[in-house]
């Protein structure tokens, strides 16, 4: 594991790049520094582990990103950094939590300065944005790819996959389809633009998910696509599911069916108890913030009201 020196006086010095320590010492160190003491960070760097006080439970997820299968290689540095980050904690969101800190693995063919400073602007970005530091992680020559490890802290209560009850209203945080067009955009245009910037940057639902962490039953996000991620919730908790695809929003409907298949969207899928309804949607409007009523929670299995044909699912293996 390589050391990961907090040396924020390297930031801006030119050096001669010799090995992967002057890399990690002039790119990927004090990331984030400002938030080590507030979120319980004893220890961040320059020694062989972290040190964090924990008093109360942690969330740890992990999601790698591999050139080809994530992301474009020609997508810029900058998005590439925040993306890799941003789907991993958009677990930490589906739990109801906040990030705390993360470590990242970078694996790279080789070294260029101007790819690594761009890099770098991506992580301090997404850092500032949710206020939590990078406090180690390792770097390697080989095909790029980059590991990204989140440690989060739950509200009062964790949500899970497996609490969603018969009768319980199943909910969407935002409209499908952002990941797809944006994709499709870039591809056409190469630009970073309104279109583009979901793809390139999406957005964790951090603080949707704290805001219904107390009231959900359970949640997951659906970054592998709405059916899909689903079946993972139904599977888990036991119960099956009225689900009305002509209730789910979509950013562009004239590709609907596209929009629903594609995943790589960041939204947070969630149930409420009825009851429970009118206070979370005033909840989430009080915070500027949408709640979509898609289907029911009832009997063993999926059943779909659709006009789009089959659908298919996001597969890592095919």
């Amino acid at each position: 594991m390589a050391e990961w020196a907090r040396l924020d006086y390297l930031k801006d010095i030119q050096v001669n790049i010799s090995s992967e320590f002057s890399i990690i010492k002039k790119y990927l160190s004090g990331i984030g520094a400002s938030y080590v003491q507030t979120n319980g960070i004893n220890l961040a760097g320059g020694d062989d582990c972290a040190v964090i006080a924990a008093n109360s439970k942690l969330l740890i997820s992990t999601d790698t990103s591999v050139a080809g299968v994530h992301f474009m290689k020609s997508m810029p540095p900058e998005s590439i950094a925040y993306r890799s980050v941003a789907t991993a904690i958009s677990d930490i969101a589906a739990m109801g939590g906040k990030p705390t800190a993360f470590n990242l693995s970078l694996v790279m063919p080789n070294f260029n300065s101007d790819w690594m400073k761009a890099f770098k602007k991506g992580l301090q970005r997404i850092s500032r944005e949710f206020q939590f530091p990078l406090i180690g992680g390792d770097l390697v020559k080989g095909p790029l790819q980059i590991s990204v490890t989140v440690l989060g802290k739950p509200e009062k209560k964790t949500l899970f996959r497996s609490n969603a009850k018969s009768g319980d209203i199943l909910c969407l945080s935002g409209a499908l389809g952002s990941g797809y067009i944006g994709l499709k955009e870039y591809k056409r245009s190469g630009e970073i633009n309104s279109k583009t910037k979901p793809y390139l940057f999406p957005s964790a639902q951090i603080a949707y998910g704290r805001i219904i962490a107390n009231i959900a039953t359970s949640a997951i996000d659906i970054s592998d696509g709405i059916i899909q991620d689903l079946s993972h919730l139904i599977s888990c908790s036991g119960v099956g599911c009225n689900l009305d695809l002509d209730q789910v929003p979509v950013v562009d409907k004239q590709y609907k069916k596209q929009c629903l298949e594609f995943g790589d969207d960041y939204e947070l899928l969630f149930t409420v108890p009825p009851k429970k309804l009118l206070a979370l949607q005033a909840r989430l409007n009080s915070c500027k913030k949408k709640c979509h009523t898609i289907g029911v929670m009832s009997g063993k299995k999926l059943i779909l009201t659709n006009k789009q044909g089959s659908m298919n699912n996001w597969d890592h293996f095919k």
